[in-house]
């Protein structure tokens, strides 16, 4: 029988990929992003983060289909900057679509669904492994993933499977749409923009996207997911590594890689 499938942010990138997945084995995929999904039978235009327009679109959705089999929470933005020089209003909105705007939707979802159901929340490795100027992105993302060790609990005994994925670096328009925040000051001089270039110099060498879309899938398919799934082979290296080792080890490592020094 054919899966009712909500996918957050399918018109590019991990979320396009993913729904032509389901597409694929005759699910109906239904896309709420900023922009049309070319792939998804059925599109909504919003901001997650927004929950008056959440509101109408899950209504239209109760109506149209009754109820929703999947859950994907994809839809979600990076930005880097000199924490102490960000702005308070860049801080909450990173955490307004990343966080609240994934619990706007589980909310919103939850009526519709059922014994069997599924939600899957895309995370981040960096919510693991956090790095130097991208701490309100680690941080946005690091409460999607306690938050959903909490949810799976919470909605265990209703029969309803809760899941996260954390993808390390991914081929997407991810890069070039973060926020680049290159503000400075004395001490800190060029480490923010050495510290960028030095990550984003290594665009080629990330996973493509479709990657990321095949363990989302393959959980999806579960009758029982995982709490969490690492996706990239050196990721899951480090988590063990984290786990045998001091927990400054890998800050200290990670500080001298991405601190912006040479």
């Amino acid at each position: 029988m054919n899966k009712i499938v909500l996918i957050t942010g399918a018109s590019s990138g991990i979320g396009y990929e993913t729904a032509k997945m389901f597409v694929k084995q005759n699910d109906i995929v239904i896309n709420i992003s900023r922009e049309i999904s070319q792939v998804c039978q059925h599109n909504f235009t919003a901001d997650i983060s927004n929950e008056e327009q959440l509101d109408q679109i899950f209504t239209q959705i109760k109506q149209k289909f009754g109820k929703i089999d999947i859950l994907i929470n994809n839809a979600g933005y990076g930005m880097s900057g000199i924490t102490e020089l960000l702005k308070s209003s860049e801080c909450k909105a990173i955490f307004d679509v990343n966080f609240f705007g994934t619990l706007n939707c589980i909310k919103k979802a939850l009526p519709l669904m059922k014994k069997g159901g599924k939600i899957i929340n895309i995370a981040s490795a960096m919510a693991l492994f956090p790095i130097p100027f991208r701490a309100l992105y680690g941080a946005s993302k690091s409460a999607v993933l306690s938050f959903s060790y909490s949810l799976r609990m919470e909605l265990a005994p209703l029969g309803i499977d809760v899941t996260t994925i954390c993808p390390g670096n991914v081929k997407s328009n991810f890069t070039k749409n973060r926020i680049k925040n290159f503000e400075t000051s004395q001490r800190y001089g060029r480490r923010i923009e050495n510290a960028t270039e030095k990550i984003d110099k290594n665009d080629d060498k990330r996973m493509p996207a479709s990657c990321v879309a095949k363990h989302i899938f393959n959980q999806a398919k579960k009758k029982k997911s995982k709490p969490m799934t690492i996706v990239g082979r050196k990721y899951k290296l480090l988590y063990f590594l984290t786990r045998i080792t001091p927990k400054s080890w890998l800050l200290n490592l990670t500080e001298k890689i991405y601190g912006g020094k040479f």
